[in-house]
């Protein structure tokens, strides 16, 4: 018998699934590296283990993501237009923290990055700081100001991850900041 007899042949259909195969391998390694999910990322349970610590640091504060929208929307009308400097200040440092943490990009942060980041919060509210009479919003940036030092002194992820979380509340509450819902409720100005 010829040799070419015995020899089954895949077909259109055996090609499809092959394509379609191989599309899936090389868009897993492109997104694997393109969001740094690492060799097993998109299996592991780091994702759910993040959740879990979004839902326990949510409860700290103690009020309802309603309660707390609503002291945004008061404080906004009051301390927000008496300090637009502070507002503007936020603003810019909530974005850098956008940046530079969001979207897990926590995980691999630029230390140089956030230590120049941090020594410059410092020199801002070195000057800030003494021209602010608003009690709740001055624990705030005493708070922060304590944060970034230690931020720029050590290598500390949750502190950095505090930082952003102060600056994103204290972004709703002078700015209406408007890219989630999510209020973390770790600021005294919404208290």
């Amino acid at each position: 018998m010829p040799r070419s007899e015995n020899r089954k042949r895949m077909g259109w259909f055996g090609w499809t699934l092959t394509a379609l195969g191989v599309t899936l391998v090389v868009a897993v390694a492109f997104f694997s590296f393109v969001f740094d999910l690492g060799g097993i990322g998109l299996f592991s349970d780091r994702q759910t283990e993040s959740s879990e610590q979004q839902a326990e640091d949510s409860s700290d504060s103690g009020q309802s993501q309603e309660e707390l929208e609503q002291k945004a929307e008061e404080t906004r009308e009051s301390v927000g237009k008496e300090y637009e400097d502070v507002g503007d200040f936020v603003a810019e440092t909530h974005d850098f923290y956008n940046d530079t943490t969001g979207y897990g990009r926590i995980d691999n942060l630029d230390w140089s990055e956030q230590e120049t980041e941090a020594e410059e919060i410092l020199a801002v509210l070195d000057e800030m700081l003494p021209k602010v009479e608003d009690d709740a919003l001055k624990n705030d940036l005493e708070k922060i100001q304590q944060l970034a030092s230690s931020a720029a002194d050590n290598e500390d992820k949750k502190t950095v991850r505090n930082l952003h979380r102060m600056f994103h509340d204290l972004d709703i509450a002078l700015n209406d900041y408007q890219g989630t819902d999510k209020i973390w409720g770790v600021t005294n100005t919404l208290k």
